[in-house]
């Protein structure tokens, strides 16, 4: 309620800088404004809240990285503005011109993206000190165990707090640290969840045994304790499985991850255009970043990488020299800035993403694209597992959903999930989505 009443401030008053913009615009062919009744545009705004409620923009169901939220926000925009020039035109009952009609787009993006970006920060510091959040345990201290309670400690806008694992075969203290305490196994179940006050609990043991979840489960049910589980699909991703029912009995089979001709061509002529505008535009920047690197460091300005594309073949990728000319280029990837391999004109282009820029002559051969997973090394890429390869399937790009999401201090093979997320679910919108979160994070200097 409260987020469509600031919804609904932002688009009114986008609606009238609307105006107030078109008026000082020396491009109209309209000398004459007509300002819009108060009651036309309470009208108008509350047409578009309606479009953002049926478009999904009020969606209870949180995620990681809100992208399906964003598309459906901004597909609501670009239909209310058309259905309202097309009202404005054929009624003549509001005056709304084409080039008003982009400054009203524009601005309610604006708006509404500072102000969504507000809310969900006030959101996240409430969820973290467990304000609203849902308290969970998670059965199992496994490996999938491990990645949901980190998942859910990263992202406390997902509405969890993970409060602790429950385990039958491993103890506190044994092995490496994490990131729950165990406060037991499932015979104790009862009094962990009173004792935590817990909620819900999440079965992480997706290759146990038909009769061990059923076990657990039932011991679930026995203390009354809400649970959802990890499928034994899991190791197969979530998003290429599909499912049908035949009399009550489910199918399930694994959908080939794809992009139609049409998509890739649109993709194709996206990246030739970013790429030879960023080219050309960035010239004075690209001699003023290599005259700073060679006045620093002696060595080459630029650092060539051998990765693996789309296909599997291999190519050379391209980007500043962020470390000394002579440490290995295949040495662990830095994640501090007091790594002492790092230049101090290094760290300033790490931390701002430009060290990337020369990768865009990457993109214009068609090596690389602007949006996609990252590309591994080919000692790595030669350990894929059959699903990671999916990742092939694609060109690699400059950045991605993995690139901007916190999981990016993972190693990018072990996050396959942002990938086939990005390739099952590709469009110019979902594009221009992460080239626009991409280039806030690059200006909030969170690149590294």
């Amino acid at each position: 309620m409260f987020q469509a009443a600031a919804d609904f401030g932002s688009v009114l008053v986008a609606l009238y800088l609307s105006y107030w913009l078109w008026e000082l615009s020396p491009f109209r062919l309209n000398l004459h404004i007509i300002w819009p009744t108060p009651l036309q545009a309470l009208l108008v705004s509350l047409f578009f809240i309606f479009l953002f409620f049926i478009q999904g923009g009020y969606e209870r169901k949180s995620s990681i990285l809100n992208v399906r939220a964003r598309k459906n926000l901004i597909s609501a925009m670009l239909l209310g503005c058309a259905l309202v020039i097309v009202y404005s035109f054929f009624t003549r009952k509001i005056a709304l011109g084409r080039l008003q009609i982009f400054y009203l787009f524009i601005l309610m993006l604006l708006l509404i993206t500072i102000q969504r970006h507000l809310f969900d920060k006030l959101h996240t510091l409430l969820l973290r000190r467990g304000i609203g959040a849902k308290r969970v345990l998670i059965f199992g201290a496994g490996d999938t165990g491990e990645r949901i309670a980190r998942a859910l400690q990263r992202y406390p806008k997902m509405g969890y707090l993970p409060v602790g694992f429950v385990d039958d075969y491993k103890k506190q203290g044994e092995g490496e640290a994490r990131a729950l305490p165990i406060l037991g196994g499932l015979a104790e179940l009862r009094t962990i969840a009173a004792e935590s006050d817990a909620r819900e609990i999440i079965i992480a043991i997706p290759s146990a045994t038909q009769a061990r979840m059923q076990e657990v489960m039932k011991g679930c049910a026995a203390v009354r304790l809400p649970y959802r589980y990890v499928p034994n699909l899991y190791d197969t991703a979530i998003q290429r499985i599909r499912t049908e029912v035949i009399d009550g009995v489910p199918l399930f089979d694994l959908a080939h991850l794809h992009y139609s001709p049409l998509s890739a061509l649109v993709k194709r002529l996206l990246d030739v255009v970013l790429s030879v505008l960023v080219i050309l535009i960035s010239v004075p920047l690209v001699l003023l970043i290599g005259l700073a690197i060679r006045l620093e460091t002696p060595g080459p300005v630029f650092f060539r990488h051998l990765r693996t594309g789309r296909g599997g073949k291999s190519f050379m990728l391209w980007k500043f020299r962020t470390m000394y000319s002579d440490t290995d280029p295949y040495a662990i990837h830095p994640h501090s800035r007091r790594d002492p391999r790092i230049t101090r004109v290094g760290w300033l282009l790490r931390r701002t993403s430009l060290d990337e820029l020369p990768q865009f002559w990457n993109v214009l051969r068609g090596e690389m694209s602007v949006v996609g997973p990252r590309p591994e090394m080919p000692f790595i890429a030669g350990q894929y597992t059959e699903l990671q390869r999916e990742r092939l399937n694609v060109r690699p790009g400059i950045t991605g959903l993995w690139q901007i999401s916190a999981d990016r201090a993972v190693p990018i093979h072990e996050n396959i999930d942002h990938d086939l997320f990005y390739i099952q679910n590709q469009s110019l919108l979902l594009d221009l989505i992460i080239i626009a979160k991409t280039f806030w994070v690059a200006i909030a200097g969170l690149g590294r």
